[in-house]
Formats: structure tokens, C-alpha cells, sequence
């Protein structure tokens, strides 16, 4: 079975449980509903949560938000503000019930293919994507939604990621990515090079009992030395 069969095999599984699904994490009440990651099968929100940056009068633009964590749980620790976005319309509903479930009010949520429809007058502190690693074929073509949180055709969507995004950072702001051990480090580094982006290792580490290594790295424009 191929990293894509297994990752396909995965997706259907995890739309097999009753919904909605109800959780209670780092002190949210949070709902599921089908359609979006169930977080029973996926875990890295988990990490990223509990191993972000501090985030204290920071704005946040978390990519590929999901049911709402880890950028709900930014909001209420001390960010500013967070403006998340996802391209799957029922993640993009997921969270912002589960914002006001818990009575947070500095998020915003939209639809939006990575950057697409985020104003291009707006500039954080932080971009956050927990990025859809697995690597296909240029020409694959997506079964669902569910397939676009887990799968990059070529890179195609990292590319867009680290290009894009230092136009959206602050003077000071940082482009964060989460991206797990066995992923395409090659690829990555190829991408880095072209948009001459400078890459800070933040740390790594997997979920008790799960397997995967999760990673975090920081990017930025490279400054130019007079």
C-alpha cells in the first residue's frame, strides 16, 4: 500500500464514527462534525498546541484551521487576534461554532484556498499552516475535502505557502510551518532556496503513543547585509 492508499484508507475510517463528536481540550468544549478531521484519528494538533511559540500579544493567521484547534486556544491564551481560514467549508462552520462555544471573540474565521481571500492589507505576527504532507503525483485530482488537509500534489500548495506568505507578516513576523519527519525534506529545502527564505528548526516531538514525529520550523525573508 502506498503513503496515498494509506492516507485515503485513513480519511474513510475516520467519517465512520457517529457525529457529532464531543471533546474537551486544554480547557475548550469542542464539537466535530462530519466532514472535518475527526481528532481521534489525526493527533498533531495535539503538539502543535501544546508546543507553539508564546503568543501573547501576537496575531495569528492559522492555515487549514479545521475544527479549531490549535488557533482557538492561542486566541484565548493571550494572542490579539486570530484570522484562520480553511478551504473545506465545514471546517470553516466546525470553528466558528467552536469559537463561539467558548465564548471567544478576537477570531475570525473564512474560507479560503491558503491566502486567497485573506485581505491583502492585513500583516501578523505569526502564519501557522499544519501542512498537508503527504506527496502526490502533480496530476492527482482530490476525492473530497477531507483529501485537501492531507495531501500536496507536488508541493504545489507549500510552494504557495512559503512564496505568499511573508507579504501577510509584520516587520518582526515569522511564517510557522508544521511539517512531521518523513515528509519531503528535499522538497522543502528546494522551496526554501527559491524564496530565499532564512529557516530556523523550532523542535520536534510526537503525542504519547502516537508514532509520528511532529516538526515546527520558522521562516523569513532573508535580510539583505549592506
Amino acid at each position: 500500500m502506498t503513503e496515498i492508499d494509506h492516507i485515503k484508507t485513513r480519511l474513510k475510517l475516520s467519517q465512520r464514527r457517529t457525529f457529532p463528536l464531543r471533546i474537551n481540550e486544554f480547557g475548550l468544549e469542542l464539537t466535530i462534525h462530519e466532514g472535518v478531521y475527526p481528532p481521534h484519528d489525526f493527533h498533531s494538533w495535539r503538539w502543535y498546541t501544546d508546543n507553539f511559540p508564546p503568543v501573547a500579544g501576537k496575531s495569528i493567521l492559522e492555515i487549514g484551521c479545521g475544527f479549531g484547534l490549535p488557533g482557538l486556544y492561542l486566541a484565548k491564551l493571550g494572542a490579539v487576534s486570530l484570522f484562520a481560514c480553511d478551504i473545506n467549508p465545514n471546517a470553516v462552520a466546525n470553528a466558528l461554532e467552536n469559537a463561539a462555544r467558548n465564548g471567544i471573540k478576537n477570531v475570525e474565521v473564512i474560507e479560503s484556498d491558503i491566502f486567497t481571500n485573506v485581505p491583502a492589507h492585513r500583516k501578523f505576527d505569526f502564519i501557522f499552516w499544519n501542512y498537508p504532507s503527504v506527496f502526490a503525483p502533480d496530476d492527482y485530482e482530490y476525492e473530497n475535502n477531507l483529501e485537501r488537509g492531507a495531501i500536496d500534489p507536488g508541493y504545489g500548495l507549500l510552494c504557495r505557502y512559503l512564496s505568499e506568505g511573508p507579504k501577510f507578516l509584520t516587520d518582526a513576523g515569522s511564517i510557522l510551518l508544521g511539517f512531521p519527519g518523513g515528509a519531503r525534506d528535499d522538497l522543502l529545502s528546494e522551496i526554501i532556496r527559491a524564496n530565499d527564505l532564512s529557516a530556523e528548526f523550532l523542535g520536534a516531538g510526537n503525542h504519547p503513543h502516537v508514532s509520528q514525529i511532529n516538526r515546527i520550523f520558522s521562516f523569513r525573508k532573508k535580510v539583505l547585509s549592506v
